[in-house]
């Protein structure tokens, strides 16, 4: 007996969600261990490279988890976005001053 067409989500919404959980979600987890990296002392880094291997690959589960979940992938998406760009302008800022 096939699915009821109605409670399926689009091909348009699947590909959203798809790449927001697996580029989205890469890129806001290396993002979120960037600020961590950055913000220790040259002592610590190599532990957090160290660490960074296993807990990133965690973190981008859950993210890929909480876009599946959500109901648009293009809400997902405009979340996932503007925190890596946040990050990322919190990255530059580390980085620079």
């Amino acid at each position: 007996m096939p699915a009821n067409p109605k409670y399926l989500s689009s091909t348009k919404e699947r590909i959203l969600k798809i790449t927001a959980a697996i580029l989205g979600g890469y890129l806001l987890s290396m993002a979120i261990h960037l600020i961590i990296g950055m913000s220790l002392s040259i002592e610590q880094q190599p532990i957090m490279v160290a660490t960074t291997a296993f807990s990133a690959f965690s973190l981008w589960a859950v993210f890929m988890v909480i876009a599946f979940i959500a109901k648009s992938g293009k809400k997902i998406w405009a979340i996932y976005g503007s925190l890596i760009v946040f990050l990322s302008l919190i990255i530059s800022w580390l980085k620079y001053f």
